[in-house]
């Protein structure tokens, strides 16, 4: 009988010793987020222009939870512990309403859609083709936008933008990192694109 409870206990503890062994190398989920806030803020001008962010669209599957690379041959890959804080597309449009704030020197940017008080001069509509790149290699993003201006008298302006930044290792964080920049380039162009169209 003591054989047996003694056997028992000894099987029981190596039980608990397993559990307790799997629940210590469970992978934690890191987030991750496009829009970075800025610190500083700078000074924005009394009569500065007005934009409107948005629509920002993505392919189906770059709008999931978890983080999409790849892309090449259209083959991504899903990372199971390497997801987005949330929506990717307000994410970015986010993202670029910031960018544009500080470059054009304006606080009178927003989200589509605007509230309907607000008449923005400008707005952008940014339609993402692709958004991947291989890990340890580089980050890759291309969209194709288009600028209306409610003063302007030609036409839509169309434009694409293609951004590329080399990874320097193999962690999702620095391919997240990397397509913060690129985001910014896409702001950039846009930025210099409403920069021409009110001079």
């Amino acid at each position: 009988m003591n054989s047996r409870m003694t056997l028992a206990a000894v099987l029981g503890l190596a039980w608990v010793a397993l559990l307790t062994g799997c629940a210590g190398k469970a992978q934690t989920i890191s987030y991750y987020s496009l829009h970075v806030p800025q610190a500083s803020v700078p000074s924005f001008a009394g009569n500065a222009v007005s934009v409107s962010v948005g629509p920002v669209t993505l392919p189906d599957i770059l709008k999931q939870t978890r983080i999409a690379t790849g892309g090449e041959k259209g083959q991504y890959r899903m990372a199971e512990y390497h997801r987005w804080t949330g929506e990717v597309d307000r994410d970015m449009a986010r993202a670029l309403a910031e960018r544009l704030s500080r470059s054009l020197g304006t606080e009178n940017v927003s989200l589509f859609p605007p509230d309907q008080r607000l008449r923005p001069r400008f707005r952008v509509l940014v339609d993402v083709v692709a958004m991947g790149g291989s890990l340890g290699r580089e980050a890759t993003l291309t969209a194709r936008w288009t600028l209306l201006d409610s003063a302007g008298e030609g036409g839509p302006l169309v434009r694409r933008t293609d951004a590329a930044q080399a990874l320097p290792d193999a962690g999702h964080a620095s391919w997240v990192a990397a397509q913060q920049r690129n985001v910014e380039r896409l702001a950039d162009d846009i930025a210099a694109a409403i920069t021409a169209a009110r001079n």
